[in-house]
């Protein structure tokens, strides 16, 4: 049986307009509220619809709470893009520092597509400690062995946008 906590998170999450102040409200409802999210966001309930786990990642870029952090840390390398995107979109809104060696290793993947590369780079870009602009300066930098995703026009854009 599901908890009153549960019940109240999910309600949110499926809404077909989730409130902008949908992680306020979760936050406000405490821990628990806000472990529901992480794991919807991390996909532990089964049969969970992907709409309402992708709301979750999205919701928890607005938690300022260090479960939501950790979880986003996590999912900026998952194997789904839908949630890839909402969580590097996610790490970028808390300027989340845990995330950045694994938004690198995303610039490094070849097989990274130039989708996830250019909100690697976004999210990168809007964290800004020191290792965020080592990475992106690494990953504007390179040459010789490049991925074929740093040589895509999305990508050279949002790169261009870092020119001062």
């Amino acid at each position: 049986m599901p908890t009153e906590a549960e019940i109240r998170v999910m309600e949110i999450l499926s809404a077909i307009e989730v409130p902008r102040n949908a992680g306020e409200m979760i936050e406000a409802m405490g821990n628990e509220a806000v472990t529901v999210v992480c794991e919807a966001a991390l996909g532990s309930y089964p049969g969970l619809r992907e709409k309402v786990r992708t709301n979750a990642v999205a919701v928890l870029g607005t938690i300022d709470h260090q479960q939501a952090e950790e979880s986003i840390a996590l999912l900026v390398a998952d194997t789904k893009p839908d949630v890839a995107v909402r969580a590097m979109r996610s790490a970028g809104i808390q300027k989340n520092a845990a995330a950045v060696s694994r938004l690198d290793e995303v610039l490094q993947r070849s097989e990274s597509t130039p989708v996830l590369a250019a909100e690697a780079v976004k999210a990168l870009r809007a964290i800004a400690t020191p290792k965020a602009r080592q990475s992106l300066e690494r990953y504007q930098t390179a040459e010789g062995s490049m991925p074929a995703h740093r040589r895509s026009a999305l990508v050279e854009d949002i790169l261009s946008q870092l020119q001062p």
